[in-house]
């Protein structure tokens, strides 16, 4: 048993990484409500997703890897708190550059924009605290994500969600959605604990963030 979870733990925490927050959020407005994008063809739509795609997940984590190569991180796992500080302040300088690109754009929705600007907040907080507690990231990550994916349900209106697989289409009450997503927040928090890289502080600190940037941003909207 202990030789499957080991390797599903790095699993969950690879498709978990905070990294993918702001790409996860995109594609699930996109699911929920396309029509909240008003491009005129799929190709400025698939220009918009691999703008966001590259700057907030692949530049970020090369990024990182050209600072282990350097030497001027020990891991990419950063078990550090001294490890963090490059990685936060690069990744923090490509989501500015985003927020600028899109905050005035008409063709992105106000609450993306907005939980861009939360995941911003949340990355300064989560600079802040470094200095004395090394809080789970992945907790910052998807604490943002539940309250980004809670405000897009009650911004969107409505019940159900349409999930198309293959030809056949599925209602999804938003309730069941949330359950999803709660079951999939607390199997990459325990996989965080199971691998030993946090202890429990380290996760309710890094959500409490997470949250608690989305919400200032929310607020400040």
């Amino acid at each position: 048993m202990a030789a499957l979870l080991r390797p599903l733990s790095y699993f969950l925490s690879l498709i978990g990484h905070p990294l993918l927050m702001v790409m996860y959020l995109l594609m699930f407005y996109l699911k929920v409500n396309p029509y909240l994008f008003p491009y005129s063809s799929n190709r400025e739509m698939t220009a918009l997703v691999l703008m966001i795609l590259f700057t907030s997940v692949i530049i970020p984590i090369v990024s990182i890897l050209l600072m282990l190569g350097v030497g001027f991180i020990d891991s990419v796992q950063m078990h550090k708190r001294t490890d963090r500080v490059g990685p936060l302040m690069v990744t923090g300088i490509f989501y500015i550059w985003i927020y600028l690109n899109i905050r005035t754009n008409s063709a992105i929705p106000i609450p993306y924009a907005t939980f861009v600007l939360g995941t911003l907040f949340s990355l300064a907080m989560t600079f802040f605290v470094n200095n004395f507690s090394k809080i789970s990231l992945h907790a910052v990550g998807l604490g943002g994500m539940l309250v980004g994916v809670l405000h897009l349900l009650l911004y969107n209106g409505g019940n159900y969600l349409s999930l198309g697989l293959g030809n056949t289409s599925y209602n999804l009450h938003y309730v069941v959605v949330l359950m999803v997503l709660a079951g999939f927040i607390g199997a990459v928090l325990s996989a965080r604990l199971y691998l030993q890289a946090h202890v429990n502080k380290d996760i309710y600190g890094g959500f409490v963030v997470g949250v608690l940037g989305q919400l200032v941003a929310y607020g400040l909207f």
